[in-house]
């Protein structure tokens, strides 16, 4: 069995590894790189593998940075089977159609080509096979593939594959717990190699107990102050994260004041999604809720249109904006950013991982000027973040997971800036006196 890294390899974007046993070629993962000009050209690149020699595609969950070279891969020819949970399915379609969208528009605003079509997003959709959580599957001769709850968005998964003898555990992104919507990780007891992602590897987040508490002193600061509260937000999970939890602000005080508007036509879509699946969601969620109304949909002001979105700057303050896309780096955000980051009534509340490059990482930082659509803006806005809304498990729930599995030789660490990834192979080492490897980019490693 052989290994290699083709993506997420001393960084946290471009998830891709391809793993040569029995014969057949698979991957793990095939996502965009994000952060930067540069990454934006690297999804572009010439793919580092013959994507026809491809058998299947194993797709962990529907996040950009692990399906969004997708259609890039069928472009070039590959035609195998691709394998996920029927959650992670519906929520791809949704995001690459979205990513197809913004890349349009940015193609027709700034004159630059489109690297693949709406057939190939098409086609590749044609490919997908549903799998359930827990089902084992021969998806070559002699290859087997099980799919366990990662916990990270609705339908993740962690990846377990069986061959020549050997088991290989990919965790793809694990979940932060505990969680609201949905179970904690499953466990993997033997695994004589793991894959493990390290996006929190030196981190300790925030009491997740305490996170209503925040979120519900911010809301009533931005009251206190009739201001605006910006929440740029992943369309996946986070945002419904931060819906339940409003819900349960507005139950608690008056709702009426300020007004919620959740300006994002994609996290509406995946909210739709989440409902759908309430077998994915953690039991006893719908109970809490005689009504139905997990999200608390009935109370906020959704935006269909462009013209819905224009709108809402208009409107009386004081309100609360959750706005695409969760990095900054594209989407409605951008225009209400655009607005109010000069005023010092309003509030930024960032509630995900920032990507180096990006945007929100600039404003986490602490810059006192930004560039927006290519005019600079001075910071005034009060820039905060909640880190307990992480979707990645810190470096404590990292190591708990990893000293579970027995038999490990080796511990490759993925998904993470290397001053992480080192951070947790250095605990690694101390702790589960393993062997870690922190991967290159095209590293190939024999098992």
């Amino acid at each position: 069995m052989v290994i290699k890294f083709y993506g997420a390899a001393r960084e946290v974007t471009g998830s891709c590894i391809l793993v040569e046993t029995a014969g057949a070629r698979i991957l793990l993962d095939c996502g965009f790189f994000q952060g930067s000009r540069l990454a934006e050209d690297r999804n572009f690149e010439k793919l580092p593998f013959d994507p026809q020699s491809i058998n299947s595609l194993v797709v962990c969950h529907a996040h950009l940075d692990h399906v969004g070279r997708i259609p890039i891969l069928y472009k070039q020819g590959f035609r195998g089977k691709i394998y996920a949970t029927a959650p992670t399915k519906e929520l791809a379609t949704l995001v690459l159609e979205d990513s197809y969208k913004l890349m349009a528009e940015e193609a027709r605003r700034e004159k630059t080509p489109i690297f693949y079509s709406q057939d190939d997003i098409g086609g590749a959709l044609e490919l997908f096979q549903t799998v359930n959580y827990e089902e084992k599957l021969e998806i070559r001769p002699g290859v087997f593939v099980t799919l366990r709850n990662a916990g990270h968005i609705l339908g993740s998964s962690i990846c377990v594959l069986e061959s020549e003898g050997k088991t290989l555990a990919y965790t793809s992104d694990l979940g932060n717990t505990p969680s609201e919507l949905l179970n904690p990780p499953a466990q993997v007891a033997n695994a004589d190699y793991v894959i493990c992602e390290s996006t929190y590897g030196s981190r300790v987040h925030e009491d997740i107990s305490k996170r209503q508490a925040k979120l519900s002193e911010i809301i009533v600061s931005t009251i206190a102050k009739n201001g605006v509260l910006m929440i740029p937000s992943f369309a996946i999970e986070r945002t419904q994260e931060l819906l339940h939890d409003i819900e349960h602000f507005c139950t608690t005080v008056n709702c009426a004041i300020p007004t919620f508007y959740l300006d994002s036509p994609l996290a509406q879509k995946v909210t739709t999604v989440f409902e759908k699946y309430p077998e994915y969601l953690r039991p006893g969620l719908l109970s809490d809720h005689s009504d139905g109304d997990i999200f608390g949909i009935k109370r906020i002001k959704i935006t269909k249109t462009a013209k819905d979105s224009q709108a809402i700057d208009s409107a009386p303050n004081p309100k609360i904006i959750i706005a695409g896309s969760g990095m900054m780096n594209g989407g409605r955000i951008l225009f209400h950013l655009q607005k109010y980051v000069e005023n010092a009534n309003t509030a930024l509340l960032i509630v995900g991982y920032q990507a180096n490059g990006t945007l929100g990482r600039i404003l986490l930082e602490g810059a006192k000027e930004v560039k927006i659509f290519g005019k600079k803006y001075a910071v005034n806005t009060r820039v905060t973040a909640i880190g307990s809304y992480s979707a990645h498990a810190d470096s404590p729930q990292l190591l708990s997971w990893l000293s579970n599995v027995h038999g490990a030789k080796k511990i490759f660490l993925v998904h993470g800036e290397i001053s992480e990834s080192e951070v947790l192979a250095q605990k690694v080492r101390e702790t589960l006196h393993a062997e870690v490897e922190i991967p290159q980019l095209a590293e190939e490693f024999t098992l």
